[in-house]
């Protein structure tokens, strides 16, 4: 289990190098052109992180939701022995 989790952060921060080099080529490139930067200040940068890290959160909670909601249901009736309730079941129809 732990292989697809490994595979998962290995592309991920391959990711994250590429767009970081991408960012940093483009900054070298306006330096040398002398022109300002259209990057938002640290604050919005600041608020483009939050947005980025909600986004894994909500993702990362839909997930883990859907995964348990797949799991079978453990069922305590097997706990208690045989049910003694006279419910119909689905085959008895």
């Amino acid at each position: 289990m732990t292989a697809p989790r490994t595979a998962r952060t290995g592309r991920l921060i391959r990711r994250a190098a590429l767009a970081f080099g991408a960012g940093a080529l483009m900054g070298a490139v306006y330096w040398a052109l002398s022109v300002p930067s259209p990057a938002p200040p640290l604050l919005g940068l600041t608020g483009l992180a939050g947005i980025v890290a909600g986004e894994w959160a909500v993702t990362a909670v839909r997930d883990r939701a859907s995964r348990h909601r797949s799991r079978p249901a453990s069922s305590t009736a097997d706990c208690r022995g045989p049910s003694t309730s006279q419910e119909p079941t689905r085959d008895s129809f």
